[in-house]
């Protein structure tokens, strides 16, 4: 699972977007971008602000219903 700020628990929306538990400021994009954040908690209460939650996309195979190693003709 990716991880936002956007969904963690320690991040907080008042004038700023505001991590809790690193006491500093975060900036739109910060907040909207993954990261690696060791101290990462999910929010069961979803989006800092829209409250919706958290669905990662479907993986996609490779082939998607080809052959992996089709042949392709030029004429």
């Amino acid at each position: 699972m990716k991880q936002y700020c956007k969904y963690c628990a320690y991040c907080v929306d008042g004038d700023a977007y505001y991590c809790t538990l690193k006491d500093i400021v975060l900036s739109e994009s910060k907040v909207r971008r993954t990261n690696r954040c060791a101290d990462y908690q999910y929010s069961v209460l979803g989006d800092v602000n829209s409250g919706k939650q958290y669905t990662p996309r479907n993986q996609r195979s490779i082939t998607d219903g080809k052959e992996a190693f089709e042949q392709l003709t030029l004429f």
